[in-house]
C-alpha cells in the first residue's frame, strides 16, 4: 500500500503524521481484524444460508450514506480534531462528552473481550500440537497479560509505528486467509450451495427475511469504518483522505468476506457453520488441508491483536479530545491509555468469557448516528438556498436510521443506554460542582 506521496508506511513514521496508508490500515483492521468471519459463519448457519453474500452486499450499500455524511460533516467543520469535534459542532459539548465517554467505556470492554478471544485462539492453536497451556496459565490471566502487553506496546510506540505493527499482524491474518482460499478452492462442492436461498422457516430465519436480518447485523460491523474519523485531526486533508480510506476499506472487506463466506459454505453444509471458528469446522472435512488447522487460530489471534492496537490508539485520541491537554503538555494521552489498559485487564480477568463484546457496538453506532443527524439538521436549518442541498437532506436521515437500526437490535443496546444515563448524570454533576466553586 502506498501513501499520499508514494511512500511506504514506514516513511511517514519518522514524522509522526498519518497518511492515507495508515488510515487504510486502521479501517481494514476495524472491519476485518476481529472475529467477523465467525460472525459471517454464524449468520450463514442461522439466518441466510449461502445467500449471506447478498447480506454482505446490502450491508456495504447501507454504509454508503454514513460515509457520505462523514464527508459532509468534515466539510462543514474542516478543523475538527475527531469525532468529538464533529459532535461538538453539531450538538454542543455536553452531548459530545456523553457520547464519546460512553464510546470510551465500550472500547474498554471491547478490548477485554478481544483479549479473551485472542487467548482462546492461541490456546486452540496450542491444543492442535498437543500442548495444554491452560494447565499452568488460566485463560483469564493470559487475557489480562495480553492486554497489558499490547497497552505497553501502544504507549511506547509512536502512532505510525504502532500502526505499522498492526499492519504486519493484519497481513498475517489476511495472508493465511489467502493461502486457505488458494488451497481450498478446488475442494468446494457446489451442491452445498443448493438451495442458495433456503426457504423461510420462521420470521427472519432464512428466506429474504433472514437475508435482511443478517444484513442488519453485518451492517453494524461495516459501519465501524466510520470510527476512522477519530483520527481526522492527525491528517492534513481529513475529508479526502478519510473518505477514500473508509470507502476503500468497506469495498475490500465486502469482497473479501463474500469470498470467504462462499468458500466455507462450499466446503461443508452451511448448518455446520454455527461455530466460533467456522473455517476450522469447514476444513475438518478436507483431510488434505488438515495441516492448516493450527494456522487458522494463529491468524485469528494476529488479527485480534491488530484490532486491539487500533482500538487503543483510537481510545487515546478520543480521550485527548474529551480532556484536552494543557498547552505545551507532551504525552497527554498516556495516563488515559494506562487507565484504559488496566481497566481492560481487570475486566478480562474477572468477567466470564462471552459476556464482553468483541467488536465496537451500539455506542459507536450512536456516535455515528449523532454525526449524521447533525448533518441533516444543519441542512434543514440552512437559510441560504445554496446550503439547502437535496442530497444531504435525503441521505443524512437515511444514514441516521441505518446507524440506529443495528444499534437498537443489538443485545448490548440496553446496557449502553444505562451507561449513557450514568455518564450524563456524572457530567452534569461535575459541571454543577465546577460552577459552584
Amino acid at each position: 500500500m502506498s501513501g499520499d506521496n508514494g511512500d511506504a508506511l514506514h516513511a511517514s513514521a519518522k514524522t509522526g503524521r498519518l497518511g492515507t496508508d495508515h488510515l487504510l490500515v486502521v479501517a481494514l483492521t476495524l472491519l476485518m481484524g476481529g472475529s467477523v468471519v465467525a460472525l459471517v459463519g454464524q449468520h450463514t448457519a442461522a439466518q441466510a444460508g449461502p445467500a449471506i453474500v447478498l447480506s454482505l452486499l446490502l450491508a456495504a450499500l447501507g454504509a454508503v450514506p454514513m460515509l457520505y455524511c462523514l464527508r459532509m460533516a468534515m466539510r462543514r467543520v474542516p478543523d475538527a480534531s475527531g469525532l468529538h469535534g464533529l459532535l461538538r459542532a453539531a450538538w454542543g459539548r455536553l452531548l459530545a462528552d456523553v457520547l464519546v465517554i460512553a464510546l470510551l467505556l465500550e472500547l474498554t470492554a471491547t478490548l477485554a473481550g478481544l483479549a479473551q478471544s485472542m487467548a482462546r485462539h492461541l490456546y486452540a492453536a496450542a491444543e492442535v500440537i498437543d500442548a495444554a497451556p491452560a494447565q499452568w496459565l488460566p485463560l483469564p490471566l493470559a487475557a489480562s497479560i495480553l492486554v497489558l502487553l499490547l497497552g505497553a506496546a501502544t504507549a511506547v510506540l509512536r502512532t505510525p509505528r504502532a500502526l505499522l505493527l498492526a499492519s504486519a499482524l493484519l497481513t498475517v491474518k489476511l495472508g493465511v486467509g489467502l493461502l486457505l482460499l488458494l488451497l481450498a478452492a478446488r475442494h468446494v462442492h457446489y451442491a452445498h450451495w443448493i438451495p442458495w436461498l433456503p426457504s423461510a422457516t420462521a420470521p427472519y430465519r432464512f428466506g429474504l427475511g433472514g437475508v435482511l436480518a443478517a444484513g442488519v447485523a453485518l451492517l453494524g460491523v461495516l459501519l465501524g469504518a466510520g470510527l476512522l474519523a477519530g483520527f481526522c485531526g492527525r491528517v492534513p486533508r481529513p475529508r479526502v483522505q478519510i473518505s477514500r480510506a473508509a470507502g476503500a476499506a468497506v469495498l475490500m472487506a465486502m469482497l473479501w468476506l463474500m469470498v470467504l463466506a462462499a468458500l466455507q459454505s462450499g466446503l461443508v453444509e452451511f448448518a455446520a457453520l454455527a461455530s466460533t471458528r467456522p473455517l476450522s469446522v469447514a476444513l475438518q472435512g478436507v483431510p488434505q488441508l488438515q495441516w492448516l488447522l493450527p494456522l487458522l487460530p494463529l491468524a485469528g489471534g494476529a488479527g485480534l491483536a491488530a484490532l486491539q492496537l487500533v482500538l487503543l490508539l483510537l481510545a487515546a485520541r478520543l480521550g485527548v479530545e474529551v480532556w484536552p491537554p494543557k498547552s505545551g503538555e507532551v504525552g497527554a494521552g498516556a495516563p488515559l491509555l494506562l487507565a484504559l489498559t488496566v481497566l481492560s485487564a481487570a475486566l478480562a480477568l474477572s468477567l466470564p468469557e462471552g459476556w464482553l463484546p468483541q467488536l465496537p457496538g451500539p455506542a459507536g453506532l450512536l456516535v455515528l448516528a449523532g454525526v449524521c443527524l447533525g448533518v441533516a439538521c444543519s441542512h434543514w436549518r440552512a437559510t441560504d438556498a445554496d446550503d439547502r442541498r437535496l442530497m444531504p437532506m435525503v441521505l443524512a436521515p437515511m444514514a441516521t436510521a441505518l446507524c440506529l437500526l443495528p444499534a437498537v437490535t443489538s443485545r448490548l443496546f440496553l446496557p449502553v443506554l444505562v451507561v449513557l444515563a450514568v455518564v450524563l448524570a456524572g457530567v452534569l454533576l461535575r459541571r454543577r460542582a465546577g460552577r459552584s466553586r
